[in-house]
């Protein structure tokens, strides 16, 4: 009888540890805040309100019966309704009782949170290690106040500056050592890491002709990172965000976020990457337009770069084909288009 009640027991405990997963990702991909309309003009406009940094964030989604609405306002519900289901697996689990601390614990895919931990922990932050591509993305639209549309994505990008001038670490084996697979593409050399479903790679600057992908061991850090370009000016404007569950995250800064996926749409060569990239740069772009110091780290960057990639910036904004309004009027506050 001890036997089929303890069976019994631990069905239940992983059923509440099966819920509890699934809510806080449900947190991660739906917008958290309390939606309320405004009339102007004859016309209905939805706003999603939220606390950011102790204080009141209004976020424009759009007009009431547009389908960007609808999407968002499906989001909140299903955000709340992750909340309640959340608090009913602590509850549940407190009840069987389950560790304090695997109750506590709210992270978006266990390994994620210890990824960071992980990185945080060996001081890498400090050293060069930057959050990019959608998991950055995902990062401004939960605490920097970037507009919610549903993406979801298992694959963790990181940056990293080289030549590497920390403490010399070995990051193939702490990768390793939370139990991610090394995975080689034998094409180019390039390794990335691997956990069922989630995939964790570094990038580095390309630099020199263009034709460098990667394949080259960093002894310094463990990796033979991926080379991309224009990855310096991620690289060079850092920021730091304290997330929720997630810890400290450096990513970059939203202008540099900006110019670099500007730059990086224009030459992609599927379609439905070259799409994504555009709309993320649009979504980010409302969200500069609302800060003059945003605008006008647009600027600084910008009069950092290469006049060939000014004029680049200006060519992928202004694209048949794409609707890239918001975009185009932060190049122009910022005064890059006429400057080009």
């Amino acid at each position: 009888m001890a036997l089929v009640l303890n069976g019994i027991l631990e069905e239940s405990r992983e059923y509440y540890r099966k819920l509890k997963r699934e809510s806080v990702g449900r947190l991660l991909i739906n917008p958290r805040g309390s939606l309320y309309q405004k009339d102007e003009g004859g016309s209905s406009f939805v706003y999603l309100r939220r606390i950011e940094n102790g204080a009141k964030r209004h976020i424009y989604i759009g007009r009431d019966d547009s389908e960007h609405a609808a999407i968002t306002v499906h989001g909140v519900a299903l955000h709340n309704k992750a909340v309640s289901a959340l608090r009913e697996a602590k509850a549940a689990m407190k009840e069987l009782g389950m560790p304090s601390q695997e109750i506590k614990t709210e992270d978006y895919f266990p390994i994620v949170q210890e990824l960071f931990q992980t990185l945080a922990d060996a001081g890498l932050w400090d050293e060069g290690v930057t959050l990019v591509g959608s998991w950055c993305f995902k990062v401004y639209q939960n605490y920097c106040g970037v507009e919610f549309f549903p993406e979801r994505t298992l694959d963790v990008d990181f940056a990293i500056r080289l030549p590497y001038r920390g403490k010399k670490v070995n990051l193939g084996d702490m990768l390793k050592s939370l139990g991610l697979e090394e995975v080689i593409n034998h094409a180019d050399g390039t390794v990335f890491y691997r956990s069922g479903e989630l995939s964790v790679e570094f990038l580095k600057d390309r630099v020199g002709d263009g034709r460098e992908r990667g394949g080259v061991y960093e002894a310094d850090v463990g990796i033979a990172p991926v080379a991309v370009p224009y990855m310096r000016i991620l690289l060079s404007n850092p920021m730091e965000i304290k997330a929720r569950d997630l810890g400290r995250v450096v990513a970059p800064s939203m202008a540099a976020f900006f110019l670099h996926k500007l730059l990086v749409a224009s030459e992609r060569r599927k379609e439905d990457k070259r799409l994504k990239d555009y709309r993320q740069v649009e979504a980010v772009a409302k969200a500069i337009l609302t800060d003059p110091a945003m605008v006008e780290d647009v600027k600084r960057i910008a009069d950092g770069l290469h006049k060939k990639w000014v004029k680049k910036l200006v060519a992928s904004a202004s694209k048949a084909g794409v609707n890239l309004d918001v975009a185009l009027a932060v190049l122009r506050r910022a005064e890059i288009i006429d400057a080009v």
